[in-house]
């Protein structure tokens, strides 16, 4: 799920790291969304692969940097009980970028 609008002034966004209307630096903002993103793609991998608890880490990972349905749908799908990532976890071993 990429920025459609800066999250400070609410400005349409094309691809650049800073909000063209209030020059607000967007990079750490647009490196989390890369990050939930290869952490939903490990996902669904360790998911294809079997590894359930692998998938289950990496989705509750990529939701502790960003709501993003995608992973909620994927471990709702592993997990039906637990939602939500648990507070305070750590990163899956092994997995950290």
């Amino acid at each position: 799920m990429s920025l459609a609008r800066c999250p400070a002034c609410r400005a349409r966004l094309l691809d650049e790291p800073i909000c063209p209307r209030c020059s607000c630096d967007l990079t750490l903002v647009r490196r989390a969304e890369a990050q939930a993103q290869a952490w939903i793609a490990r996902a669904l991998q360790a998911w294809s692969r079997g590894d359930l608890p692998q998938a289950r880490a990496c989705a509750r990972a990529a939701l502790l940097l960003e709501h993003d349905p995608l992973a909620k749908v994927v471990l709702q799908s592993l997990d039906p009980q637990r939602i939500g990532p648990a507070p305070c976890e750590r990163w899956p071993n092994g997995l950290a970028d």
